[in-house]
């Protein structure tokens, strides 16, 4: 199994909104109700827009109308090569225009030579490029699962779909922001929670945003950018808060799973025991924000919590099991607009 970009991450960053990000090639018969099923339905699980076709074509249909357009549009192409991949003549001519597009077995392309002569050779040359491409190899041996959720994770890395919008700039804060990656430092095992402090309007929520966004890649699809938690338990209430939290990280939808907020917290605090997890809960109010929303019980080792909040008494203490550390954010020169964090 191969795994193929179109375009730099600047390309895919501009065209994500398109109908399909994904799209899965593969023989129909060899894998459609099997690993191939299992890989579709974990990358829609996690939000990602997968092209697969469905449709049986002719050996003698060409490719073109919605088909060519879903297999022109996504941004990431995984063909999916099985024992008779070769044999199809769809699968073939599907290849060609995905590695056209990105600019196994030999018996079964003599086959093909004499009712395709001109396509044939550009099909080799296209099994050849793809299958010079690093990608997953599954025997049977090992479980598909987590194959899967291996795939799942290095899609997530590349269409950066959990990364968060920053429109603002902070002058002179750069050097704050790499201090404050450095503490969390993501290859630890170690279990750790920073609070940002200080008061409204400051750019506690910007600095939570690109620290998020330089460190979710690590943590695949476990991470959650939980935003404007003050007025959210306001207006719709801290169960919505913890089915959107356990959606983000579990893949799963549950708004009929999630009875009420004490329901919610224990599952949360099931999922985070053995999760590492990135969370960020943005503008907490309360203490019980927090209790809520990451539980009582330790956390899986590796995981990092970051709460930014105008008030720095709401900061749990140490029964936690982690490191805790908190900044001080606040304006030196508010002329200027520079920004520091003080430990």
């Amino acid at each position: 199994m191969a795994y193929s970009e179109a375009g730099s991450s600047s390309d895919a960053a501009q065209v994500s909104g398109g109908k399909y990000q994904v799209s899965l090639n593969f023989r129909g018969p060899d894998t459609r109700y099997g690993f191939t099923d299992f890989l579709y339905h974990g990358l829609i699980n996690v939000g990602v827009r997968v092209f697969m076709d469905d449709e049986k074509l002719s050996v003698r249909e060409a490719i073109g109308g919605d088909l060519l357009h879903a297999i022109d549009d996504p941004i990431i192409y995984i063909p999916i090569f099985s024992r008779t991949y070769a044999s199809s003549i769809w699968c073939l001519r599907e290849l060609r225009h995905i590695v056209d597009n990105v600019s196994m077995s030999k018996d079964a392309l003599l086959k093909h030579k004499e009712l395709f002569p001109d396509e044939v050779e550009r099909w080799r040359a296209a099994l050849a490029e793809v299958g010079g491409i690093k990608g997953w190899h599954w025997d049977g041996n090992q479980s598909p699962a987590l194959i899967v959720e291996s795939i799942v994770d290095k899609v997530l890395v590349k269409l950066a779909t959990r990364k968060k919008v920053v429109t603002e700039h902070l002058v002179g804060l750069d050097d704050r922001i790499k201090e404050l990656t450095e503490l969390l430092d993501v290859d630890h095992p170690n279990v750790q929670l920073i609070g940002i402090y200080g008061m409204g309007g400051i750019g506690k929520t910007t600095v939570a945003k690109v620290v998020f966004n330089t460190l979710s890649s690590h943590f695949g699809n476990t991470c959650c950018f939980l935003e404007n938690v003050r007025e959210c338990s306001l207006t719709k209430g801290i169960v919505e808060l913890q089915k959107n939290l356990l959606s983000d990280i579990v893949g799963i939808k549950p708004m009929e799973i999630v009875n009420n907020y004490e329901h919610g917290m224990m599952m949360i605090e099931e999922v985070l025991s053995t999760k590492k997890v990135l969370v960020i809960l943005d503008d907490v109010a309360e203490k019980w924000h927090i209790e809520y929303l990451i539980g009582r019980r330790p956390l899986a080792p590796g995981s990092r919590i970051i709460i930014t909040t105008r008030d720095q008494t709401i900061m749990p203490g140490t029964s936690l099991s982690m490191i805790i550390v908190n900044f001080q954010m606040k304006l030196s020169q508010p002329r200027n607009n520079f920004l520091w964090l003080l430990k």
